[in-house]
């Protein structure tokens, strides 16, 4: 495997995870 597609992975699935947290406690502010 790439090294560097590895990386550039890691990188989009940082972004997602974190999009997705903000979305799930903006849309779920009691959950907190």
């Amino acid at each position: 495997m790439c090294r560097g597609a590895a990386r550039a992975c890691a990188r989009v699935v940082g972004m997602f995870a974190h999009s997705t947290q903000n979305w799930w406690w903006t849309a779920h502010p009691a959950a907190h």
